[in-house]
């Protein structure tokens, strides 16, 4: 947890201080419509509440009721605390202003994100059928595989990583992290068809039998042989509704590639490096780094 912010967050987040006595206090007038609470000048509206409520799924409407109450009493307290700030000069510290910009340009890249997103056409049945029939392997002939997998640290060193590539089975690996002295987790599980990224089966299923194989999982990896296969067909409405969400990830996701890709090749001769600073050709997302001459 970050201590300077994560403190007051955290009691935000457990209502702790949405408990302070913050409501009925004043003697002002009751703010009315579409303002739901004042704070000082501050007015908070319905939007703003509807925007913090989170979803209730239970139709009880004094539960809808009792979750709008709680998020008011914390966009109240976080209120009152904002201003207590201004009024200490936090706003004006060098820090405030790094994490404001910090805070505003993520905000505004996750908004941008979600318009794209937004403005990918939707789905149809004739887009998700397709889908089904071009991939069978997930569907009608949708695979589960058991497997055995060696879990370990992504390792610093490449040259390590050089020495696995030429290697076929899992005991030859187990035995070149046990000479280097790596620490590995060797267990057995299942890898379902169902849920895993379809460009990953594919590749999977055209491997010679026994290849290993390996999956990056965030700074781990994932080497896996696979000792089983088991033909378990996924039909139905369900595998319609699996389909139709997956297109729109992908869809989404290329949409968003896209468009980002030239966001940043239409900024990039406006990006300019101290000396000191300038990243390796190729190492900026997005290729921001200086272009090779």
């Amino acid at each position: 947890m970050n201590i300077r912010g994560g403190w007051t967050a955290a009691l935000l987040a457990s209502g702790v201080l949405g408990g302070c006595h913050l409501g009925g206090g004043g003697s002002g007038k009751a703010p009315t419509g579409q303002v739901v609470a004042t704070v000082g000048d501050r007015e908070i509206t319905l939007r703003e509440l509807n925007a913090e409520t989170p979803p209730v799924t239970n139709p009880d409407p004094l539960a809808r009721k009792s979750a709008q109450l709680t998020a008011l009493e914390n966009i109240v307290a976080r209120t009152v605390l904002a201003k207590a700030a201004v009024d200490q000069g936090v706003d004006k510290t060098p820090e405030f202003t790094l994490m404001k910009q910090r805070a505003l340009d993520t905000l505004l890249a996750q908004s941008l994100e979600s318009k794209i997103a937004g403005q990918v056409p939707k789905v149809t049945r004739d887009d998700a059928d397709r889908f089904i029939v071009a991939h069978p392997d997930i569907f009608s002939q949708r695979k589960v595989w058991s497997i055995d997998q060696l879990r370990m640290a992504r390792p610093s060193d490449p040259t390590i990583i050089k020495r696995l590539e030429p290697l076929k089975t899992l005991p030859d690996i187990e035995a070149l992290l046990k000479q280097e002295k790596i620490p590995f987790q060797h267990s057995t599980g299942n890898l379902d068809a169902v849920g895993a990224d379809p460009r990953m089966i594919d590749a999977i299923t055209k491997l010679p039998p026994g290849e290993v194989f390996v999956i990056p999982s965030n700074d781990a990896l994932l080497v896996n042989q696979i000792k089983d296969t088991k033909i378990v067909p996924f039909t139905g409405p369900q595998s319609l509704d699996y389909a139709t969400q997956v297109v729109t990830r992908q869809r989404t996701s290329d949409a968003v590639q896209r468009q980002v890709s030239a966001m940043f090749a239409k900024a990039k001769p406006s990006v300019h490096f101290n000396n000191d600073y300038v990243p390796p050709t190729g190492a900026a997302p997005g290729a921001l780094a200086p272009a090779t001459k």
